[in-house]
């Protein structure tokens, strides 16, 4: 008896561990993941990494105006502690969101490249953390972020550049998670990309933060092929450079990089599980057009009639007027009465006055119109029943 008893405990103990392991449609527990969010925050630059032990690193919040959606974000993601804060360099496209964040957020650690700004920007990101009470500790290569889940290790800039020159100081960051790379690259440019390439480091990845919106001076073909990036994401919004170039999407074309953009997906995640990574939205082709010329080449037509008046007297007149094509398209309406069909001319836009005269009140006059617009012939219709 007492050895079936402990046979019994035994099983028991077995069936709760498998329990614990096996969800309830049978299907192992899912590894934990990474996710690595780039926040829309129009021209500028914020990107949220989640690690798989549930620590936050945020880089940059971009523009002033672009804090409180920041900060929604983050609380929407139920973030409430960012343990590494990263203001990549002093553009305002950059760090002029964080203050709002450094207010609204704990925040744990700050860093920052040993860079200084005289803009009011930059001085307010610098009261922000003071007033925390926090230190800015130095974002240079080889200096290891204090995360334990992944590998988080900034790899630019290596060496010092000319103060005005704020674009190449940019903090360049590498996060590892097992098989999952990613390089966010801040704004940094041509130079910086060969210096860091001069100086050896280990740039390959699997998801490029593409530098500078995308801009022709930065991603160069020499460090596309250097990075060997499978993925790219372009943070940017409607801008005055012509961001992202033509020259940028065509490198990326040609490495046969899957692009994605904020200022055609908005907010983009990436979950990476260690082995493989998933995006939330589809990608675009690196030389996708922009919204505004995406939209004009997909426009369609759709011409609509219609009478003012669908039960009107013997021998008064009703008003035509058509719509879906653009203003001044001629067309033809065929007014199909009980004896006879007449037809009339009339334009997009402009109203038509036909008299009736004698209709039949007890038969329905349908009225078939039809128009062509670029080699491409559009109908509509509509009908009355005299009185």
């Amino acid at each position: 008896m007492r050895y079936h008893s402990k046979l019994w405990k035994i099983l028991l103990s077995v069936m709760v561990v498998l329990s614990v392991l096996v969800l309830p449609n049978g299907s192992q527990a899912a590894a934990k993941n990474m996710t690595v969010h780039f926040i829309d925050v129009g021209q500028g630059d914020s990107t949220l990494i989640h690690t798989p032990d549930g620590k936050n690193i945020l880089i940059d919040a971009g523009k002033k105006q672009a804090g409180p959606t920041v900060v929604k974000y983050l609380k929407k993601k139920k973030v409430k502690t960012i343990d590494v804060l990263i203001a990549t360099h002093p553009d305002s496209d950059h760090i002029g969101g964080l203050p709002k964040v450094i207010q609204s957020l704990k925040v744990k650690n700050v860093y920052a490249p040993k860079v200084s700004h005289t803009t009011k920007t930059y001085k307010d990101f610098l009261n922000a953390v003071k007033k925390k009470k926090l230190k800015i500790k130095t974002a240079k290569v080889n200096v290891k972020l204090p995360v334990k889940s992944v590998k988080a290790v900034f790899v630019g800039p290596v060496k010092t550049y000319p103060k005005s020159d704020t674009n190449d100081w940019s903090a360049v960051l590498k996060v590892t998670y097992k098989k999952n790379t990613f390089l966010l690259t801040g704004d940094a440019q041509d130079r910086a990309e060969k210096d860091m390439m001069k100086k050896g480091q280990k740039l390959n990845a699997n998801v490029l933060k593409v530098g500078h919106h995308g801009s022709k001076g930065s991603t160069s073909t020499a460090f596309l092929k250097k990075v060997k990036p499978a993925y790219g994401v372009i943070s940017v919004g409607k801008n005055s450079y012509g961001h992202p170039t033509k020259e940028t999407l065509n490198r990326l074309k040609k490495a046969k990089v899957k692009v994605y953009r904020t200022d055609k997906s908005g907010n983009i995640v990436a979950t990476a599980n260690g082995s493989t990574i998933k995006f939330n939205v589809k990608a675009a082709s690196a030389s996708t057009p922009s919204k505004k010329s995406a939209k004009k080449k997909a426009a369609t037509y759709k011409m609509t009639a219609t009478l003012n008046n669908t039960r009107p007297k013997q021998y008064s007149t009703v008003k035509l007027n058509v719509k879906g094509l653009p203003k001044g398209t001629k067309y033809k309406a065929v007014f199909h009465y009980k004896t006879k069909d007449t037809v009339y001319q009339g334009k997009i836009g402009k109203t038509l006055l036909v008299k009736i005269s004698r209709a039949s009140t007890s038969y329905r006059v349908n009225v078939n119109v039809s128009a062509k617009y670029k080699s491409k012939t559009y109908k509509a219709k509509t009908s009355f029943l005299p009185k």
